[in-house]
């Protein structure tokens, strides 16, 4: 590695000044030239999240090139979220949408807008656009998923038009027991894996909140509650998650001392001492 040279960019973070920004990365935001799936519960807010995220991010870095891919929602379906979130009505959305009456290729369209140069792409979801492919170019949906990580790839290397490390966020389908759908390529392939989820998953409404469960570039397993009940912004409850960042301090600090002390007793106790 140390024959490897980057831009000092690409260890600049993308801030949403709200406290999501600490679960995205150690170094607080999201970072460039990565690849973040998101996985949750059916009705959790998954789009929403995203779209949110987006937003904040073009309001603090109104020069950052943010492109939004709806895969699943036409203009009429986006427009009841930019009703309830009208920030979201500035960000720049690509719809993928198959034409079943000509012969349509949204591969060549998608790939083109694509390596024009972004500095975050978000997916939605990457299924669904990956099927569209399928049917449309008549491969495999392996070939079709390789098609994707292969572009993924350059552009998380730079390579378009703009010379950006772009940074994907693919929101992914999950099966009826919430597990993630794809192969392990796919799975091996992203930086980390961010999870929405109910409190109770048999009630849609229990408290929702998210958490990693992988992730290659900050913490796994804290909780961030958040609420969609509000118009304009995603309310996080930075309340709660500094309540379980102070016992989770405690609870650390708590663990080494008693290792500190099965330490000295073993010392006191050890054959060398007798």
């Amino acid at each position: 590695m140390c024959d490897v040279s980057f831009d000092a960019r690409l260890f600049e973070t993308f801030g949403t000044n709200t406290v999501l920004d600490e679960l995205l990365s150690c170094h607080r935001g999201l970072p460039r030239g990565v690849n973040y799936m998101i996985i949750g519960d059916p009705g959790v807010g998954k789009t929403t999240i995203i779209l949110d995220l987006l937003a904040n991010v073009q309001a603090q870095q109104p020069s950052a090139r943010i492109l939004f891919v709806s895969a699943e929602m036409n203009e009429i379906d986006l427009a009841v979220y930019v009703e309830r979130y009208p920030k979201f009505q500035t960000l720049n959305i690509l719809f993928v949408e198959p034409d079943f009456d000509a012969e349509s290729h949204n591969w060549n369209v998608f790939r083109d807008i694509v390596e024009q140069g972004w500095d975050i792409v978000a997916i939605d979801s990457f299924y669904e656009l990956q099927g569209i492919i399928r049917d449309e170019e008549n491969v495999r949906m392996k070939d079709a998923e390789s098609m994707l990580l292969q572009l993924i790839k350059k552009q998380n290397k730079a390579q378009n038009a703009c010379g950006l490390n772009t940074t994907f966020l693919t929101i992914q389908q999950v099966t009826k027991s919430g597990a993630f759908v794809g192969s392990n390529r796919l799975k091996h392939s992203i930086t980390a894996m961010m999870e929405l989820r109910l409190d109770n998953p048999k009630n849609i409404y229990s408290d929702r909140y998210i958490a990693f469960s992988k992730h290659r570039r900050g913490d796994v397993g804290v909780k961030l509650y958040y609420n969609l009940s509000a118009t304009g912004d995603v309310a996080y409850d930075e309340k709660r998650f500094r309540q379980d960042e102070h016992i989770r301090h405690v609870q650390n600090q708590t663990a080494k001392q008693i290792r500190a002390y099965a330490d000295e007793f073993d010392k006191m106790f050890s054959p060398q001492n007798q």
